[in-house]
């Protein structure tokens, strides 16, 4: 009841940043004793072997650069020694290989248990090391695991160490109820025939040996893939290492553009926007051409300075999201910047401070805060004097800038409006020498305050 199935299962390992020379692809066959059982009119073990053979040979003809090997389990030993440690790499990589698989196919006899977790940890090992290859291993099967072994856990074993196991699942008449068995491994497909199973195999192996690309959609408030400009970086889901880093771009016919990327493993996805856009654990499809859109509607906000002059000091702003303390962006008066649509908190560095809270980014109208030009305030101190500058609002005086000890002339740029200057000789140190000049700050110009 449990050997009812012929499994196709495809684990991916890429190259780290430029594309393979060289793909490798493993086969890892059942050899256990159910595979003597006859498919229509053929012993399943040598259906598999034929078809194999075959393919490989048209493949290597094709092309050069693909390398073929053989893992077997579940042959070494009889089935009622229940070993399940049972598998062994029959031919090693090389080219022009299909000779060599075809003779050890001859000499193999199935008997055996099905250890499939085991054979494909093993497998690992049986790739030279080569970080510029195109690592794939096929594992054909007629049954489910019978060594207790779970090839679940399995997988996220090879996705820590950057290997996609991706499988295609194909059935000889299984039940509803044992497909089940693997449904976290991949897609089922039902084999009628030994022309299905040929079809289904060239399809998987042409998967392997396809390149795999990746379209980025940067989707605005409308789910358009309008957002564009913006840096964007993958990282390894698993180490946290930054892989790759690209400036997302739409191509001449406003399509985002295509980008080819290793599918080993999993990635995260930042997209740099204020504030930034994550996506984690993604997974790609090998050999396919694979979307990944994320929500990224951006507005703009303008910072303009009214009727300023070159005479002025630069003036910043710091951007925060509201309710939070930590600054997102700090960003110049007179220039423009996108931010994600969402509410902000806006910190004006002036004297005094400017602060607007839950100002409202939308991606359209732009946002526009205007702030007028500062005046200057030139201080003539007589003798050395303890000042400090406040600003009158509400009939509140909240302090502006604090002087300390002054003795020479200074000039210190504020915003328009009216102060009060506290201040007392340093020279006899008497409270009740304090004394205050109230004076009034205009745009463009010069109030001197002589103490």
């Amino acid at each position: 009841m449990l050997k009812k199935i012929l499994l196709l299962l495809f684990i991916i390992l890429c190259a780290e940043k430029n594309f393979a020379q060289t793909s490798r692809i493993l086969i890892v066959l059942d050899g256990s004793g159910s595979m003597k059982q006859k498919f229509q009119q053929q012993v399943k073990f040598e259906l598999a072997g034929n078809i194999l053979v075959s393919f490989i040979d048209s493949m290597e003809r094709t092309n050069p650069k693909v390398e073929f090997a053989l893992r077997v389990f579940g042959h070494q030993f009889p089935k009622a020694q229940n070993n399940c440690k049972d598998t062994k790499l029959e031919v090693p990589f090389t080219k022009k290989n299909s000779e060599n698989i075809k003779q050890a196919l001859k000499r193999i006899n199935p008997q055996g248990q099905t250890p499939i977790t085991y054979a494909l940890e093993q497998s690992l090992n049986d790739f030279p090391k080569d970080s510029t290859a195109y690592n794939s291993i096929i594992l054909i099967t007629d049954g489910i695991e019978t060594c207790g072994g779970n090839p679940c856990d399995l997988a996220e074993l090879f996705q820590q160490k950057r290997i996609v196991l991706k499988p295609f699942i194909v059935g000889l008449g299984i039940t509803d109820s044992l497909k089940k068995f693997f449904n976290c491994l991949g897609t089922y497909y039902d084999v009628a025939d030994e022309n299905e199973f040929g079809g289904v195999l060239n399809a998987v192996i042409k998967q392997a040996l396809n390149k795999t690309t990746v379209q980025v959609n940067l989707l605005d408030a409308y789910g358009i893939p309008n957002e564009t400009n913006v840096e964007m970086s993958f990282l390894d889901h698993y180490s946290h290492k930054t892989l790759f880093n690209f400036v997302h771009t739409l191509d001449a016919s406003g399509n985002p553009d295509t980008l080819r990327l290793d599918p080993k493993g999993r990635y995260d996805l930042i997209v740099h926007t204020f504030p930034p856009v994550r996506k984690n654990n993604i997974e790609l499809l090998p050999g396919k051409h694979n979307m990944i859109a994320l929500d990224v509607p951006q507005g703009k906000l303008n910072l303009i300075i009214d009727g300023q002059t070159n005479s002025y000091t630069p003036v910043q702003c710091i951007v925060r999201k509201v309710g939070t303390e930590e600054i997102l962006y700090v960003q110049d008066f007179n220039t423009t910047r996108k931010y994600l649509a969402g509410d902000y908190d806006l910190e004006i560095i002036t004297l005094p401070r400017i602060y607007k809270y839950g100002m409202r980014m939308q991606q359209a109208p732009e946002t526009s805060i205007h702030i007028p030009v500062p005046g200057t305030i030139q201080l003539q101190p007589m003798q050395l004097v303890v000042a400090a500058l406040f600003v009158k609002e509400n009939n509140a005086l909240t302090k502006v800038y604090d002087f300390n000890a002054l003795k020479t002339n200074m000039s210190l740029q504020v915003q328009p409006g009216e102060y009060i200057l506290i201040f007392r000789p340093d020279k006899g140190k008497r409270a009740n020498l304090t004394q205050q000049k109230v004076f009034t700050v205009s745009s463009n110009k010069t109030t001197q305050v002589k103490l």
